[in-house]
């Protein structure tokens, strides 16, 4: 820790105290000079402001400093909360079943494509999934923003107007393919139902309902594994309607959900309306990075829904493995915390920030991997698997272990390096396919997607490791 000279301790005392006052609110609360440290530069304070004002050669001497002179004032410092009265974020049972939860309508597509047909069914739910992505991630983005600022009435409105512009937008989506190419009006019910569920299901894990999501989707699913069994055209009949009540169960409850929550806040909120713009130029970028997140994935699959079937099963690890990322996330955010209450130095945050990160990711891609494992046996035991699928097996297992690096990219702010670093993958891809001769083929575009989806994950990567210097975004 930084000491003074005998012959300056009194002046360089006041000058601290003029530092300290204006922000002791804020200073009492830090429980070690790291802390300190963050809130000087989150003030705007730099090494060469410390050196030519204060006298010491950077922000951390400056922190150490102030952090002994607020404890020798007497402003006794709160001691470190305990571990187990520390909110934890990461709840680990939960969050790695979000990816099965979203996945269990996949049990009631052979009975839905017996009803509508392959070639009708599988367009009509990647353009329907595309749109849900953007739509369920713009409205839970606003959402969570609402709730931070004290409007849970508010946040459920806009929950449930996604919900509504997701089914309307499904609606319409099936209507025109069915106008255009002439395609069967039950597409127009199924995507529906998949629009439904998907975002209805996300409001259920957005209220923590986890379990109430899983117990409502249970008839559906048992129905869809029974139909793979049996193969009567009446039981897939049967389970398509069983799975259409248990969906409208979801949408039900979800609603429910939304219209209960606030209900015993404050009595009045500002009109809807104004909160959206107040909160709409911040949200541009979130919503940019969830289209672009949702082109680079499906334009990769879209191509292949009809004549590739086993490109498109290659890739399910990705989502049953979502659940895995969010919770690895969560736990690098809870640990980055107590690491920060743990040391002194930045130098020791950063190298054990390196640590969590390589840790976090190595867990994900490996858990990735070994949920591919299951579809590329499958397709093996089908004799269907080729160097293609077990080349797109590996490029959602690399864009996974990017994903994992969004999420906390995501929590510290820095969404627009986002957008820059998926676009500028979408971009590789997209252009590389176009321009490089023979990348028209199944193996060449899969292979570009395997590359450009490593980009993205060593862009993110470099983005990370350096983020952790900036240590105020982990308080």
């Amino acid at each position: 820790m930084t000491t003074l000279a005998p012959n300056e301790g009194a002046a360089a005392d006041g000058v601290l105290d003029e530092l300290i006052d204006p922000m002791v609110a804020r200073l009492s609360r830090a429980v070690e000079p790291l802390q300190v440290a963050a809130i000087l530069e989150s003030e705007g304070l730099n090494d060469r402001i410390a050196r030519d004002r204060y006298g010491h050669p950077d922000v951390f001497s400056l922190a150490e400093a102030a952090y002994s002179r607020m404890t020798v004032r007497g402003r006794d410092l709160p001691p470190p909360p305990a571990p187990g009265l520390v909110p934890q974020r990461a709840r680990p049972l939960a969050q790695i079943l979000h990816g099965l939860l979203y996945g269990l309508p996949a049990v009631l597509l052979p009975a839905a494509s017996g009803l509508v047909g392959t070639r009708w069914l599988m367009p009509g739910l990647v353009l329907t999934t595309g749109i849900g992505w953007v739509l369920g991630s713009a409205a839970a983005q606003l959402a969570y923003t609402l709730v931070g600022r004290g409007h849970l009435r508010s946040a459920g409105r806009v929950l449930r107007t996604g919900l509504m512009l997701g089914i309307g937008a499904a609606m319409l989506t099936a209507t025109v393919i069915c106008m255009v190419r002439g395609g069967p009006v039950s597409l127009v019910a199924l995507c529906v139902m998949q629009m439904a569920f998907q975002i209805a299901s996300g409001i259920l894990l957005f209220y923590r309902c986890e379990g109430r999501l899983a117990a409502m989707m249970l008839p559906a699913v048992a129905a869809g594994l029974a139909y793979v069994a049996v193969g009567d055209s009446r039981a897939g009949l049967l389970t398509v309607i069983l799975g259409a009540i248990c969906i409208a169960a979801i949408v039900t409850a979800a609603v429910l959900l939304t219209l209960a929550d606030g209900q015993d806040g404050p009595a009045s909120e500002p009109p809807l309306r104004t909160l959206v713009r107040a909160h709409l130029r911040g949200l541009l970028p979130a919503f940019l990075y969830s289209t672009l997140c949702a082109l680079f994935l499906l334009q990769a699959e879209a191509r292949y829904v009809l004549d590739r079937s086993d490109l498109a099963i290659a890739g399910a690890g990705l989502v049953l493995g979502m659940g895995v990322l969010e919770y690895r996330a969560h736990l690098f955010e809870d640990r980055a915390r107590a690491t920060l209450r743990e040391v002194f130095y930045p130098a020791q945050f950063i190298a054990s920030g390196r640590r969590l990160v390589a840790g976090g990711l190595l867990v994900c891609v490996a858990a990735l991997a070994a949920l591919s494992a299951a579809p590329l046996a499958f397709l093996y035991a089908t004799q269907a698997l080729s160097a293609e699928s077990a080349v797109m097996a590996a490029a959602h297992v690399t864009v996974g272990g990017a994903y994992f690096l969004t999420f906390l990219l995501a929590n510290q702010g820095k969404v627009a390096h986002l957008c820059v670093a998926q676009g500028l993958a979408l971009a590789v891809h997209l252009g590389a396919r176009l321009l490089l001769p023979g990348a028209e083929s199944a193996l060449a575009d899969v292979l570009l997607f395997l590359c450009a989806g490593l980009l993205f994950l060593i862009i993110l990567l470099v983005l990370m490791v350096t983020g952790l210097r900036d240590v105020r975004r982990y308080r």
